[in-house]
């Protein structure tokens, strides 16, 4: 054990030997590398007293450091050139398993996915009541009225809380989901209260480690404000970003820029993925091409995206679970979820026991800036799948009630799972009529393929289980997730040959046949687009060329004839065509009123106007205000 007064002796030695140095060559400069006290080189780069001090911040985490805050304080106060004293922090502290905390534990380093953030909160550190009778302030610890003036020595007499001279500290509530590679039903959570000025930029959906000590709260249980149960919560010291992304060496660079050489390359990786799932060869290069991306562009103010989304469905058995969950586990940052389960997507409002109200994150947001992996997404909750279709088109998700408005970045790609209403797949209906799903949300995705459980003839059966019981897996997912990862660095743009080519297979598609037209729109093109830069990316190239494009409109071909039509016959319901298109027409609109939105539809042979503005009220994509529509996902103001 090592008391107070040790304590104290060391931070002094530890002054005098290393920081003094350290903070007045830094002080001026605002270095927060050098407010940072990291426990590993404490023991390992300061010989016996850097040892000595990381033992007392690990038996008094919180004396310790407010020790040497002091002392800094004290060191630097006449110089009035410095406005603002910086803090010390730590980092690197012992990693726990959010199971393993409890009470007796006196200083934690926890990683998670920031899941949950209050509202600001307001702790009175030292509160000061005036009394009544005769005046005295009296300065009480916490938030408690005093029993007895300290100055007058009344009992029981009436005080007045005065704010402006009471210590007051801002803190926020925030949950943290563990981050594991093992996709769960439900995630363990941890409660953490930070400190407002420790949050710098950190929000909803941010990995982060967080250095705290273990403390017990008492909350409500449930709606039972009488009840009291204990709750173990985290009271933070830091917290900082986590960089988990993946390593690549020189050596592993030299490796790629070989093997996009090949004649084969999205055959070749696709034989990488998933290797133990039998077929699916189509399904695979676009989950491949989904992982790196295309390009996002800003365009006059609107965003176009780059994530790619696909969708899975098909009968029960067909390797949809799998291929999603093979996907999570290559993925950093990816997240697997059922719908089943019932998860939220996008953000929600809660309140927690103590009337405290908390913005929630879903998986959308959670996932930023990686792939959110949905299984059974018909089972969501209707609004849920509502909500994703500007999470999925704009990359941004947003909420307002209560006064409170919030928005959180989402920009994820969505690779998602669905079973057809009637158990097994039929292909002589319509594809409307067999999924629990909006046609605007399935407009949302780029590619959607179907896993049907054909029969084949006896020896294919034959051949197919012997590789099911016997596969040969030839590779290490390992490869495959750092050649992502580093094709996804690259920024391919279009050349004036392949935008020619573009448009030129896309007008084939739009009239063909006999001069018939075909309803296929721009969301389309800007799909064909996106998977051309993917493909362009894997090849480790900063030009999109006519053999990517090929590549794209290949899957494409591929995505429509499992739907039973081929690009002379592309028979997607009309009125979502018609939909689309009108969205199209206003979607550069801050503001429209009904009567502008008819002069468009009248002026572009646009029927059923009132059917296509429910619609688009249903799938999130107009947004009634006052007079008029906002469009949704872009200039939200509640």
């Amino acid at each position: 054990m090592i008391n107070e007064q040790e304590i104290e002796e060391i931070i002094e030695d530890f002054w005098e030997q290393n920081l003094k140095f350290r903070i007045w060559s830094s002080l001026y400069g605002a270095d927060e590398k050098n407010w940072v006290l990291d426990l590993k080189t404490l023991q390992t780069d300061y010989d016996n007293i850097g040892l000595r001090l990381y033992e007392a911040i690990l038996e008094d985490p919180e004396f310790t450091i407010q020790k040497i805050n002091e002392k800094l304080q004290k060191e630097i106060e006449w110089d009035n050139e410095i406005k603002k004293v910086p803090q010390f922090k730590i980092m690197n502290a012992p990693v726990y398993d959010f199971s393993k905390i409890n009470i007796n534990t006196k200083l934690v380093e926890v990683h998670g996915v920031i899941k949950s953030l209050s509202q600001k909160l307001l702790n009175y550190v030292e509160a000061v009541y005036e009394c009544n009778a005769c005046g005295f302030h009296n300065h009480i610890e916490g938030l408690h009225i005093p029993k007895v003036c300290q100055g007058c020595g009344k009992k029981g007499g009436n005080f007045t809380l005065i704010t402006e001279e009471s210590k007051i500290e801002e803190y926020r509530e925030l949950k943290i989901q563990e981050i594991i590679d093992v996709p769960k039903q439900v995630y363990d959570t941890l409660l953490v209260e930070i400190p407002e000025n420790l949050l710098n930029n950190i929000t909803l959906g941010d990995r982060v480690a967080i250095v705290g000590i273990p403390q017990v709260k008492s909350t409500n249980q449930n709606s039972n404000k009488d009840k009291r149960v204990k709750e173990i919560f985290i009271k933070a010291l830091n917290i900082y970003k986590l960089n988990d992304e993946i390593k690549i060496t020189q050596e592993d660079i030299e490796k790629f820029k070989e093997f996009s050489k090949r004649e084969d390359l999205l055959d070749a990786l696709a034989e990488m993925y998933a290797p133990a799932i039998i077929g699916h060869l189509n399904i695979k290069k676009a989950i491949i091409l989904q992982a790196v991306g295309g390009i996002e562009k800003f365009i006059g103010g609107t965003r176009k995206r780059g994530n790619i989304h696909i969708l899975l469905i098909g009968d029960p058995g067909t390797a949809k679970s799998q291929l999603l969950r093979w996907h999570h586990n290559i993925m950093p940052k990816s997240l697997y979820v059922s719908g089943a389960s019932g998860p939220g997507l996008t953000i929600a409002f809660t309140k927690n026991n103590n009337d405290h109200i908390s913005w929630e994150a879903g998986v959308m947001v959670l996932a930023n800036n990686s792939v959110a992996c949905i299984d059974e997404l018909e089972k969501m909750k209707e609004e849920d799948r509502r909500t994703m279709h500007t999470a999925m088109e704009q990359g941004v998700v947003s909420m307002s009630k209560a006064g409170i408005y919030v928005s959180a970045t989402a920009n994820t790609s969505v690779l998602a799972g669905a079973n057809p209403k009637f158990s097994k797949f039929d292909i002589t209906r319509s594809l409307i009529d067999q999924i629990n799903l909006l046609p605007t949300i399935l407009n949302r995705f780029d590619l959607i393929f179907f896993t049907i459980d054909q029969i084949k003839d006896e020896k294919e059966e034959i051949e197919l289980a012997k590789k099911i019981l016997m596969p040969e897996i030839k590779t290490t997912p390992e490869f495959l997730a750092k050649y992502i990862e580093y094709a996804k660095n690259f920024k391919p743009e279009l050349t004036m040959s392949a935008l020619n080519y573009i448009a030129e297979k896309y007008a084939k598609i739009r009239v063909s046949g006999n001069g018939q037209k075909i309803p296929i729109n721009t969301r389309n093109l800007e799909a064909v687009q996106r998977l051309a830069e993917a493909n362009a990316k894997l090849r480790l190239d900063n030009m999109v060329t006519k053999k990517d494009v090929d590549v794209a409109f290949s899957l494409m071909n591929d995505f429509l004839e499992q739907i039973g039509y081929d690009l002379n016959k592309l028979n997607i319901p009309g009125n979502v065509t018609e939909i689309n298109n009108f969205l199209d027409l206003i979607r550069d609109y801050n503001f429209i009123d009904y009567q502008k939105m008819r002069l468009i539809a009248e002026t572009n042979n646009i029927e059923n106007l009132d059917d296509i503005i429910e619609a688009l009220k249903i799938s999130g994509d107009l947004i009634e205000k006052d007079n008029g529509f906002i469009i949704g996902g872009k200039n939200h103001e509640k």
